[in-house]
């Protein structure tokens, strides 16, 4: 049976990470596996700096990240191999093509995004790919965008499933059926033009789903440097729980509100052919497993917290106290989507609509501005989202004591509190 198994950069943000994934996948090279890399540690980030010094022309900055980039993938492929230099060369060919894309960025933004920023999985496949034969594992990597087809939707391509599935069972079954395990980047795929395409960030565990929903295939398995699902981050809090088994439902609704395990789009094609996904531990293999399925029985055993941090608040009044009725919404509906700005969350009332997302100072001028000739608008910025699952009284106490609430929704399941 077919098993997907998707490890991010955060587990291979050096040499003795791109190890760690090889001994796991050693352990596994009898099963039939696609193996699914994100880029190198925060290199997505990096490569969008990179993208905003080239756009705003400061050619000696832009040198200068460009070349920090560049030494740390070659450090990484020297410490991988003693004979480095063919692995470096090719290496630094790809960043040659990095360096050319970005002397002809394209007019729309977008697809010059998905253009620079789908290098990131190119480095680090190539990498993997390169150490993997080097210990002569049985591997072939196959260029995602030769597979995962999509729209032209850049930054957040919709998948076109009909040409997707044709191409996996085109490359990738034939690979398997030869005994190899497939390798491919997560996070990019094509448009019928054959532009790079982004599935929105963090989209590498998108892909694995795609690839097992198109392959039937019997589970998903995300590699973490977690114990598995936790309650809340344990970055912030000392005393999470580690969430044993939750449901596809439970996984959409806290993926939804922002929670960082897994992408929001992941669960649904899983759901859809009732394939599990695993939460594993990247540190300890002896870890029992978080597990997702259709299993609802533990979904309210215990609360989750998600915190999401730099949040916006939008107040959209009428100019002539005119109710904010349906052809108003839609008015800033279509502002959010043109500007490609997600929301978290939003209330109405009778005069005045009330939105929160995620900061990005370009995106909010461009909204301010498509609304300024229509509406009254003000913000408020540097505001916390906490989203509560299973939450108690005594629990939202904890959290809005001494903090000032600009907002808050409740429901059975769930409340959510924007604070400052």
């Amino acid at each position: 049976m077919i098993k997907v198994f998707k490890f991010g950069g955060a587990l291979m943000q050096d040499a003795d990470g791109i190890r760690k994934v090889a001994s796991i996948i050693n352990d596994f090279k009898n099963d039939q596996l696609i193996v699914v890399v994100s880029a190198l540690g925060k290199t997505t980030n990096k490569l969008e700096e990179i993208l905003r010094l080239a756009i705003d022309k400061k050619d000696g900055e832009l040198k200068k990240a460009i070349e920090r980039l560049k030494i740390n993938h070659i450090e990484i492929t020297d410490q991988l191999f003693n004979d480095a230099e063919t692995f470096r060369n090719q290496l630094l060919i790809q960043f040659e093509n990095l360096e050319g894309q970005l002397k002809q960025l394209d007019v729309n933004s977008y697809i010059s995004y998905d253009r620079i920023v789908s290098y990131g999985e190119k480095f680090s496949t190539f990498i993997l790919n390169a150490y993997l034969q080097h210990q002569k594992l049985p591997c072939q990597a196959i260029d995602a965008r030769s597979i995962i087809i999509t729209d032209d939707n850049y930054t957040s391509a919709k998948i076109n499933w009909q040409q997707t599935t044709e191409q996996v069972n085109k490359k990738i079954r034939p690979a398997l059926a030869e005994g190899k395990f497939v390798l491919t980047e997560g996070f990019i795929g094509s448009d019928p033009s054959g532009h790079p395409t982004t599935l929105g960030r963090e989209g590498s565990d998108f892909t694995a789903a795609i690839l097992a929903s198109t392959l039937d295939a019997e589970e998903v398995t995300i590699w973490k440097n977690v114990p598995g699902l936790m309650n809340a981050d344990p970055n912030r809090f000392k005393d999470c729980i580690k969430l044993d088994q939750i449901s596809y439902h439970e996984a959409i609704e806290l993926a939804f509100y922002g929670a960082s395990v897994i992408h929001p789009k992941t669960i649904q094609p899983l759901q859809q052919k009732n394939i599990p996904l695993f939460v594993r531990s990247f540190d300890d293999l002896d870890i029992p497993a978080s597990v997702i399925s259709k299993d609802m029985s533990m979904d309210d055993k215990l609360h989750n917290i998600i915190v999401k941090d730099r949040q916006v608040l939008l107040s959209i009044n009428s100019r002539d106290l005119s109710f904010i009725a349906e052809d108003h919404l839609m008015q800033i509906f279509n502002a959010f989507s043109q500007h490609k700005i997600h929301i978290n969350l939003m209330q109405h009332s009778a005069v005045s609509f009330s939105v929160c997302f995620d900061s990005n100072i370009n995106k909010l001028q461009a909204l301010l501005s498509a609304l300024k000739n229509d509406f009254i608008v003000k913000y408020n910025d540097d505001l916390q989202l906490i989203t509560m699952r299973h939450y108690t009284e005594e629990l939202i106490s904890n959290f809005v004591k001494g903090k000032e609430v600009f907002l808050e929704q409740k429901s059975r399941a769930t409340v959510q509190l924007l604070i400052k």
